[in-house]
């Protein structure tokens, strides 16, 4: 069940600096020759059927209370175990495109109330209101099974009992369908505008040499593309300077952490850094301890690491073979290798780049790519403070270097833009204080009146974000004190920040490219499942690759089939291990 959905759509709302700035134990790296006994425990984890617990008992509550499988295998099992899943696997959240809200004493619990009636799901723990949150599949109180299946209602789609749409062409239909709801409670007036949005399974054959790719190799390819007439795509940046090279937006920086994300998100393992989702039903619950430990997602890790690498395997039809041979020259010289490189460092015959790239209006989802992270700024600011009587007793200030920095790997820094008269919090790009310009297309600033409207872009290209203080010792520093003050009653503070600078990019069209080895065998197609053939998937190229898309489009109709028969020899590796049934 390894997806890495549900996290990053339900709790990508706050600034979260990555590890490499944290001061607690972050995870573990997986060795590069895990032994067989670990891989042996991972395969047994990926292929167990998880089941709740009594936390009262246990200390722990195993499965869930919210999640999309009760295993890894259950969703990933295309082509053998690791491969992709079906349509109806696919991982879905509810997204607010606008949100209006008129009341004669607007406040911001006016606001969350109002968004409250839609579904408690909008209001984040930690985040407060957010314009996105995971339907889970399954688990959850009585209130949160009425919800969903009254969620699923508000399509004309048609859900199969695993939970997302049973065909491609419900997943059309389910995209098409917007979700709409007005209220008039107590003389506050709202009106929403929202849709569902999908995630497919991705295939994770070969997954252990794409996490050797550096981001050296990655950012040999971003710069090498800034040339090209049409293609332009960008790393992946996560925030404290990682890169991403794993999930449909690139927001996982390695395969551990996509394990890790993946027993939270979607089974409701929670580990020592990663909570499970909360019931929004049933906010108040926590789980007392975590349900994986690092050694278990290490031995996951390990085995999905393990796994064979995608092959060729060529039509023994001499004409075939030879149509495939001259589809794979046509693939080159039309675009498609420009983003679909065939090798990537050590991953060979991997078809992608591993970068994000627009795909054009239609591809767009309101879970958006983390924002492109252009450099990163260390800033000090040094003051000149009095040491407290508590300090000058005891020598402890009670305070320390304790910085907001957690550990994480994902970073979404704009959200939104709203209008109102109070501080709003996940409506907005990376947390701030103040309004948008009331000259910001789509904001309204009247009295009594909110409005939300998603953003297309980041609204903020700069962050300054705190990573702690430090106390330096006055007597290795050359500073002048002023009369009446000494080494022994003063102190300097050193305020550690880091800059973070922003490059504006349609972030809810960006996609990384996927993988092409093994294509034949993940039907469907694109980031959402929405394409049930190969032919479907290259005709819904939009944004940086149309003109690719069109060129293949302007061929005879012997190229195209040469095309698709080349891809067609892309496919799972024979020796994969197979579910048990």
């Amino acid at each position: 069940m390894l997806r890495l959905r549900q996290l990053s759509f339900a709790n990508n709302f706050c600034v979260i600096v990555a590890s490499a700035f944290a001061a607690a134990a972050v995870m573990p790296t997986i060795a590069l020759a895990a032994s067989p006994e670990s891989i042996a425990v991972g395969q047994q984890l990926f292929e167990q059927d998880w089941s709740p617990q009594n936390p009262e008992l246990t200390g722990k509550d195993g499965l869930g209370p919210l999640f999309n499988g009760r295993s890894c295998v259950v969703c990933h099992n295309q082509g053998g175990t690791g491969g992709g899943g079906s349509a109806e696997f696919n991982a879905l959240t509810v997204g607010i495109h606008e949100m209006h809200v008129v009341a004669k004493n607007l406040t911001e619990d006016v606001v969350e109330q109002a968004v409250c009636g839609f579904h408690p799901g909008f209001i984040d723990p930690k985040s407060g209101l957010v314009n996105s949150f995971a339907l889970s599949h399954r688990g959850g109180s009585s209130a949160m099974e009425y919800s969903r299946e009254k969620f699923r209602g508000q399509t004309a789609a048609v859900f199969s009992e695993t939970g997302g749409p049973v065909s491609a062409a419900e997943v059309r239909l389910a995209n098409a369908t917007p979700i709409l709801y007005q209220s008039n409670n107590g003389g506050v007036q709202t009106t929403i505008n929202a849709r569902l949005f999908q995630r497919n399974t991705t295939a994770l054959f070969g997954a252990g040499l794409i996490d050797l790719v550096t981001t050296k190799q990655l950012r040999d390819i971003e710069r090498a593309q800034k040339s090209h007439p049409e293609i332009s795509g960008r790393l992946a940046t996560l925030s404290g300077g990682d890169v991403g090279k794993f999930g449909w937006r690139g927001d996982v920086k390695d395969l551990l952490h996509f394990c890790e994300r993946a027993c939270a998100g979607e089974l409701g393992l929670q580990s020592r850094r990663l909570k499970q989702p909360v019931d929004p039903t049933n906010s108040q619950y926590r789980n007392p301890s975590h349900d994986v430990t690092d050694a278990q997602l290490k031995s996951i890790a390990a085995f999905i690491a393990s796994l064979p690498t995608p092959v060729r395997q060529l039509p023994s039809d001499s004409d075939r073979r030879q149509l495939a041979s001259h589809g794979e020259s046509l693939f080159a010289s039309i675009g498609c290798a420009v983003c679909h490189q065939p090798n990537m460092g050590p991953a060979v015959g991997v078809y992608s780049d591993l970068l994000l790239h627009d795909m054009g209006k239609n591809l767009y989802d309101l879970n958006p790519a983390d924002p492109y992270i252009s450099r990163l700024t260390p800033v000090s600011q040094y003051d000149l403070r009095k040491v407290s009587e508590m300090e000058l007793t005891t020598g402890f200030s009670g305070q320390g270097s304790t910085g907001n920095a957690r550990y994480g790997g994902q970073s979404s820094m704009a959200f939104g833009s709203a209008s109102g008269s109070f501080p709003t919090r996940g409506f907005r790009a990376f947390p701030v204080n103040h309004f948008p310009s009331p000259h910001q297309e789509g904001v309204s600033l009247m009295p009594g009146k909110f409005r939300f409207i998603a953003p297309t872009s980041p609204l903020s290209l700069m962050q300054i974000v705190s990573l702690g203080e430090e106390t330096l010792n006055l007597e290795n520093l050359n500073v002048k004190l002023s009369s009446g003050d000494s080494s022994k009653n003063t102190k300097i503070v050193e305020s550690k920040r880091l800059r973070i600078h922003i490059e504006p990019t349609r972030f809810n069209q960006e996609w990384r490219t996927p993988p092409l080895w093994g294509v034949n065998d993940s039907a469907p197609y694109m980031h959402d499942g929405r394409a049930e053939t190969l032919l479907e998937a290259i005709t819904m190229h939009e944004g940086e690759s149309k003109g690719t898309r069109d060129r293949f489009m302007q061929l005879s109709l012997q190229d195209r089939k040469a095309i698709i028969e080349f891809l067609q020899t892309l496919v799972a590796p024979p020796n994969a291990p197979q579910p048990k049934s």
